[in-house]
């Protein structure tokens, strides 16, 4: 009896091993089927063959319905198939935190802008930025264009800043992706996107969606930048009825009041407006204006020179500061204004030269020099970062490198408004 208990206990144990190892083998054999059909697959379609790829990759993903991989290349398949909405419904499976987000993401947003739908491209992402696996993928920047064409250009603007910060805090500040965003950065600040440009991809996508509230956006802030108030108005109006308390739409609000001197709507505007979203030079900006339409000449004068303390490059506010000085009779201030204008203009054409010539490793140093006397603090940061991997021998620069992150954003606290950060300094400097 005893042996046969033995017997049977070596059976029970050659028949676990046995399972086991038929359960492994059948893993590595169905892994190894599914990497054979997704290479198939791959195969297919650069052949020119989506529909039978499709095919392949739906039966993988019946069988292992987590394969991002499979996922990822039906949505390519089924874009090419002329079938948007599969896509995005296969793009929309892959996991935030897979391989294939941030390619998925980019495509998902890329059809909804070709279909017209900004609104829809834009939840997609603020949906994606909410999940904090998303976290390392460098998403933001794929709102740039949809910000372009809803002229939101400063919000586009803060997006490459974002991602440079994002390879930077991983230690890639001077990687060539850095260096092309820094780049872009300057491009982007250099050149508005053409009005004829912009006018024809807005009225396009409204054909498509007519009832997008962000291309709705998008035709105010260009009637705003073409002087088209009253269309403008009509625009604002119905994004607002839209959306109540949406930051971008207040924010163009605020740029039709001032481009209509229209004070009360400003400061209604204002106070929807968020304090810590703005930097020192837009809040300056909008105590000088403020301090003109009140017909404050002491506190405009003073705005204005804090507008050049945070951005020494603002031609406008030099000539105005100069236009103060002389009509109060000082005539010297007035002629070193003048000169400080030319002086800035002169930097302009260096950094101009030095950006063109397009050697950013060599010219680091004296990128960062300029920068720093136009105002740019972000790319002077950036272009600083660069000189010293260079040479990280050299002086120790990184005390430069705070006090330049500190110039870039206003110290708020959660929750202030606009309207109350500029009344707090307007009380300020009555006392």
């Amino acid at each position: 009896m005893g042996r046969i208990d033995a017997r049977s206990r070596r059976v029970l144990v050659l028949s676990v091993v046995a399972a086991g190892v038929f359960s492994s083998a059948w893993c590595w054999w169905q892994v190894k089927r599914d990497r054979q059909a997704i290479a198939e697959a791959r195969e297919q379609i650069k052949a020119g063959l989506p529909g039978t790829a499709a095919r392949k990759l739906i039966a993988i993903l019946a069988r292992k319905p987590d394969s991002d991989e499979a996922a990822y290349l039906l949505g390519t398949c089924e874009l090419a198939r002329g079938r948007p909405d599969a896509a995005l419904v296969a793009w929309a499976r892959v996991s935030p935190d897979s391989q294939f987000a941030a390619r998925s993401f980019q495509n998902r947003i890329r059809v909804e802008l070709g279909r017209g739908r900004l609104a829809e491209a834009e939840r997609i992402m603020n949906h994606a930025l909410d999940d904090p696996r998303t976290r390392g993928l460098g998403l933001p920047i794929l709102l740039a264009p949809v910000f372009c064409l809803q002229g939101r250009l400063k919000e586009a603007e803060r997006l490459i800043e974002a991602q440079w910060d994002h390879l930077s805090a991983a230690g890639q500040g001077a990687s060539e992706k850095a260096i092309v965003l820094v780049r872009l950065h300057i491009e982007f600040r250099r050149t508005a996107p053409a009005v004829e440009a912009v006018r024809s991809d807005l009225d396009q996508a409204a054909r498509i969606a007519p009832d997008d509230d962000r291309i709705w956006l998008g035709k105010a802030n260009l009637a705003i930048r073409t002087g088209s108030c009253d269309d403008a108005k009509r625009w604002l109006d119905a994004c607002l009825l839209r959306r109540p308390e949406d930051i971008a739409v207040w924010r163009a609000r605020l740029d039709w009041a001032i481009a209509t001197n229209r004070i009360a709507d400003a400061e209604e505007a204002l106070k929807h407006l968020p304090a810590k979203e703005s930097t020192p030079t837009q809040v300056a900006r909008l105590a000088a204006w403020l301090a003109a339409q009140r017909w404050d000449a002491e506190s405009q004068r003073r705005a204005l020179e804090r507008v050049v303390d945070a951005d020494p490059s603002d031609l406008e506010a030099l000539h105005r500061l100069a236009e103060l000085a002389k009509r109060e009779g000082h005539a010297e201030r007035a002629a070193e204004l003048r000169d400080k204008k030319s002086e800035i203009e002169r930097l302009e054409a260096r950094y101009l030269t030095l950006y063109v010539r397009n050697q950013p490793t060599r010219d680091a140093a004296e990128m960062t020099a300029v920068a720093k006397q136009l105002g740019r603090w972000f790319e002077a940061r950036a272009f600083l970062t660069v000189a010293i991997a260079a040479d990280p021998t050299g002086a120790d620069r990184r005390g430069d490198l705070a006090w330049l992150d500190q110039r870039r954003g206003i110290k708020s606290e959660p929750g202030r408004t606009l309207a109350e950060l500029l009344a707090q300094e307007r009380d300020d400097q009555e006392r």
